[in-house]
C-alpha cells in the first residue's frame, strides 16, 4: 500500500509512505536478492558513520563484539559487501583500532574533529562516494541490517528521494540517499544538520517489521540486552 501524507507538525513536504506486505516473507526477498545482478547495485555505496567517542559505552562501539567472530563494524561491512555495495566507507575517530574482514571494498576515513559532529562525519564519508553513487548511510551503533532491509529500501530509489525504514512509527537505520543528493550533500562541507539538509528533497518511508532497526546502543546495559539469548 503507498499513501500521502503530511507532517504538520514537523512542516516538511508531503512524504510517500509504503507498506511491507505482511504475506511477503523476508526469506523470499532473500532469494530476490540473489536473483538479483550485482551489477545493478554498482552505483551504490555505504557508509558506515563511526568516529563518536562512545563515552557513555565506556569503549569503541565500532569494535564491540557482535558475535560469529565479527565486530559490530565487521557485521554491517560483511552485509553490505554481500549485497553487492561498493565501496564502503567507514569514518572513524583518531583512536579507534578498526579490524576489517577482507571481504568487500573497504575505506577507512579518519575524523580529526569529531567536536564538529555527526554532519562532519557524513560530509567525510561523502568524499569518497563516487559521483553518481546512491549511499545508504549507517550508524555503528546499530550494527542491524540484512540483505532483505537494504534490497527493498533499494526498490524504492530514485536520484532525488532519501528512504527511510520505519517501524511503529518510527525511522531506523539505514538510510537510503539518491544519487542528486549525495552529489549535492558532498558539494556542501557546512552540512548543519542532515535532516535540514534532506527537506528540499523527497521523503520516502518504507515499512519493515522488525523492530532491531530501531536500535541505538549507548550505554553497556544496551549492549547487555542486546547480546542476551533470547
Amino acid at each position: 500500500m503507498v499513501c500521502e501524507n503530511k507532517d504538520i507538525n514537523r512542516g516538511t513536504k508531503p512524504k510517500i509512505t509504503i507498506n511491507f506486505l505482511n504475506d511477503v516473507k523476508k526469506k523470499e526477498l532473500h532469494l530476490i536478492l540473489k536473483r538479483l545482478s550485482l551489477l545493478e547495485h554498482k552505483s551504490i555505496s555505504a557508509l558506515i558513520l563511526a568516529a563518536g567517542n562512545s563515552m557513555r559505552m565506556g569503549r569503541d562501539k565500532a569494535s564491540l563484539p557482535y558475535g560469529n567472530g565479527l565486530t559490530f563494524a565487521g557485521q554491517l561491512i560483511s552485509t553490505y559487501a554481500q549485497s553487492g555495495c561498493s565501496p564502503i566507507t567507514i569514518v572513524m575517530n583518531e583512536r579507534s583500532r578498526l579490524t576489517i574482514p577482507s571481504s568487500g571494498e573497504v575505506q577507512l576515513v579518519v575524523n580529526k574533529h569529531v567536536e564538529k559532529g555527526r554532519s562532519w562525519s557524513i560530509w567525510l564519508g561523502l568524499q569518497k562516494t563516487p559521483e553518481g553513487h546512491s549511499c545508504y548511510i549507517q550508524n555503528v551503533d546499530n550494527p542491524y541490517t540484512d540483505s532483505a532491509l537494504l534490497l527493498l529500501l533499494y526498490k524504492a530509489l530514485s536520484p532525488k528521494r532519501y528512504i527511510v525504514p520505519m517501524c511503529d512509527g518510527k525511522g531506523g537505520h539505514p538510510i537510503l540517499l539518491g544519487c542528486e543528493i549525495v552529489d549535492k550533500l558532498r558539494k556542501n562541507s557546512n552540512i548543519p544538520d542532515l535532516r535540514k539538509a534532506l527537506l528540499e528533497f523527497e521523503r520516502f518511508e518504507v515499512f519493515f517489521p522488525d523492530k532491531r532497526i530501531l536500535l541505538n546502543l549507548n550505554t553497556p546495559d544496551d549492549y547487555l540486552n542486546f547480546i542476551k539469548p533470547v
